[in-house]
């Protein structure tokens, strides 16, 4: 969308008058001399602003404070009042992106109006609240083609709003976030659609929900022999509501890859079914063919004690907050999500939302670690697991992770540093070190591999970031001070990668999940550019319509398998609907990059 260009000072919003605004019409309510609206859109400026100094002033109240991620825009870059780690933050390519820089409470009084005054000059950026600084930045953008508003989750109420400076043509992008304001009539029609599909021979199709220029792709790479997609599970008969299959991790032990995943009513709540006794977040397939065939699915709490089994509630304790709201157990195991590898004497070791799990057959039968990680035994945070186990032949085992704060039963926030766990006892219990980050950085899941003696890792720089970083540390380290954002950027949720060293390329590799378009991309970089963190994009491995989380769900590659025997990766994710179905898939691509990328380049 582009506007004209006119005169050098502009009242946007005045005395709850639209006055040179662009927004949905109907989606503000003129209410006491101001506008108010919530949801995932915008009001911007019809103007942008040019060369100079200039100040933007608007009188604004939030009804509540709630994770709201509601903000002032400047172009690609925003200031957020309060986001879901309930933080303010600012976020975008000019400023110290996903800094939080204050508590809001201290700026802001939820339901009372506040004057906030945008000031640049002499290329500095000052942000004031009532009169007290809130931030500030140096800021010599020549041109800012958006300056607008968003609610997202607040009730935002906008009195006034104007800009003086120079103005220019304006250049708006989208006024809404389509995928995030999809009703649930709508995700519940399309949920209705998936499920009429399983047991049919188009179920496979529907989950994937691939576009036709993919499919054709998909062929052509698959005749070429560079890359197959091939379902491993897939919900045609579930048990109860429990048809969301997905977040899969795998590891390889000889010949076997072992792959575990979650089967449960779904990741979005408002579409999901309902809990039972069945909803496990640990089920585990077998192949010994390199993915061509599965063994049956095996739940792993088929292996634990009845007592251990439903300590404190069938849903497990980091995840009750969800789908058993009303259990205020503070019994269970103080993990979250699946991590698995191998150990060099043989096993197999799995860390879930359920335990610590020894396997000594590749995965045919399994062994509870009871104590590993019990509520009544671990001191400190949740732990979230990142996908990959690795077996140092110095440190011995080595569990990554990050941990999440909770306040009453529910996760608010995650600590800046790098949880490493160690166990010297085959799993059954693990010795907490951790590696402080900076404060730009709230890692997630780090997807981490061992070369040349250190360990080099990709984690979710989570929201407002919403990037992929880089990090390279050894075990010891009480900081990294090696870390990096790459370009590895989405608008939405940052999703779990996976990161490996070819070694036919001799080049780190990353396939990234990118959920704001549901796509699946290759990345290479070589290791004596690793400080630049400037990653090649080597192509589009997977393209599927988008809506994440409301009617499309996916990707979770992170935890992916190198097979050099065959000269291949295989790659686990999962794709459907964020409310059920949803089903793991294969993606098997050669290590032999260049010809896998000159054929994506077709």
């Amino acid at each position: 969308m582009t506007v004209s260009a006119s005169a050098a000072e502009l009242v946007v919003v005045a005395k709850g008058r639209m006055e040179a605004a662009v927004a949905v019409a109907g989606k503000w309510k003129a209410n006491d001399k101001c506008i108010q609206s919530t949801g995932a859109h915008y009001l911007f400026a019809d103007k942008g602003i040019g060369r100079g100094d200039f100040e933007i002033r608007a009188r604004l109240s939030l009804e509540a404070f709630n994770g709201s991620a509601a903000a002032l825009v400047l172009g690609n870059n925003k200031f957020g009042f309060e986001g879901r780690h309930r933080r303010m933050y600012v976020q975008g390519p000019d400023f110290p992106d996903g800094q939080t820089i204050g508590k809001p409470e201290d700026f802001i009084m939820p339901g009372r109006p506040f004057d906030l005054l945008v000031s640049r000059r002499n290329n500095n950026l000052t942000f004031y609240i009532d009169s007290k600084k809130v931030w500030d930045t140096s800021f010599d953008v020549k041109e800012i083609t958006s300056v607008g508003l968003r609610p997202w989750r607040a009730m935002l109420r906008i009195y006034d709003f104007s800009i003086d400076g120079n103005l220019m043509e304006a250049s708006l992008p989208e006024l809404t976030a389509s995928s995030l304001t999809v009703s649930r009539q709508t995700m519940l029609s399309k949920k209705q659609q998936l499920q009429a599909a399983a047991g049919t021979d188009k179920f496979e199709q529907a989950l994937l929900a691939t576009t036709p220029e993919q499919l054709v792709r998909q062929k052509a790479a698959k005749q070429s022999g560079v890359l197959e997609i091939a379902p491993v599970h897939l919900p045609t008969n579930p048990k109860g509501d429990n048809n969301h299959f997905g977040w899969p991790v795998a590891t390889m032990l000889d010949d076997t890859i072992i792959l575990v995943h979650r089967s449960m009513p779904g990741h979005n709540r408002k579409s999901s079914g309902n809990a039972d006794e069945n909803t496990t977040y640990s089920t585990i397939l077998r192949s010994s063919d390199g993915g061509q065939t599965w063994s049956e699915p095996y739940d792993v709490r088929d292996c634990m004690a009845v007592e251990d089994r439903n300590r404190g509630g069938a849903v497990p304790l980091s995840h009750r907050y969800k789908f058993d709201p009303t259990n205020d157990s503070p019994l269970g195991y103080k993990l979250h999500l699946n991590a698995i590898g191998t150990t060099r004497d043989g096993g197999v070791i799995l860390v879930s939302d359920h335990g610590v799990f020894r396997s000594e057959d590749k995965g045919k039968t399994w062994r509870h670690l009871r104590l590993a990680f019990r509520e009544d035994l671990h001191v400190g945070p949740f732990v979230y697991v990142g996908p990959r186990i690795i077996d140092d032949s110095k440190h011995g085992l080595l569990l990554f992770a990050h941990h999440t704060i909770y306040q009453s039963r529910r996760p608010v926030d995650i600590a800046r540093e790098l949880a490493v766990y160690r166990s010297r006892d085959g799993g059954e219990s693990w010795q907490k070190t951790s590696l402080s980050l900076p404060n730009w950085c709230k890692p997630a899941e780090p997807d981490v591999i061992s070369h040349n003696g250190q360990f080099k890792a990709i984690v979710r720089n989570q929201a407002p970031a919403n990037v992929l970083t880089q990090m390279r540390f050894n075990f010891g380290d009480t900081e990294i001070s090696e870390v990096a954002n790459t370009l590895m950027k989405t608008r939405v949720s940052v999703d779990t990668s996976a990161i490996c060293f070819n070694p036919v390329t001799k080049r780190f590799e990353v396939v990234q999940s990118k959920r704001e378009d549901m796509s699946i991309h290759l990345f290479s970089i070589a290791p004596e550019d690793w400080e630049s963190a400037k990653w090649r994009h080597e192509g589009c491995l997977f393209k599927r319509s988008a809506g994440f989380y409301n009617t499309a769900d996916g990707f979770h590659t992170g935890g992916a398998v190198l097979d050099e025997k065959r000269g291949v990766q295989h790659v686990f994710f999962y794709c459907g609907h964020p409310g059920g179905p949803a089903g793991v898939f294969r993606m098997t691509r050669t290590l032999d990059t260049p010809k896998l990328a000159k054929l994506l380049e077709r």
